[in-house]
């Protein structure tokens, strides 16, 4: 279960170079720049530590308790993952814009990779 766990979150924080490559290549295709795409990637890795600490102080803890209990609900874990990213985005990066708007969705991407993850390798075990 332990190995399970810490390959999800090994998987979770692949959600900066996902958004990042999204992201980038969508402003480098609307503008014709390619110097866009390795900008904005560089500005998602450069926030991947968002992610990880929401991973490590709310989904992590919160999908812990929720299956001590049996009560695993993967909108309460992506819910924690947001609350997450929300706070570690306005305690570091930004308080408002879209800065904290992609902090926020890099947590809950990574969240869902992290469920996705745990999901895939129950069902194959």
């Amino acid at each position: 279960m332990k190995g399970q766990v810490a390959k999800a979150v090994g998987y979770s924080l692949l959600s900066p170079l996902i958004v990042g490559i999204v992201l980038g290549g969508y402003y480098a295709l609307l503008s014709g720049q390619s110097k866009i795409l390795f900008q904005i990637l560089m500005t998602a890795v450069a926030n991947a530590h968002i992610v990880g600490l929401s991973m490590a102080f709310f989904v992590l803890p919160a999908y812990m308790v929720l299956l001590r209990y049996n009560k695993v609900s993967y909108s309460a874990v992506l819910t924690a993952g947001m609350l997450g990213g929300a706070l570690f985005s306005f305690l570091f990066v930004a308080s408002s814009g879209m800065v904290f708007i992609i902090n926020v969705v890099m947590a809950a991407l990574g969240c869902g990779l992290f469920l996705f993850s745990l999901r895939r390798n129950a069902s194959s075990a």
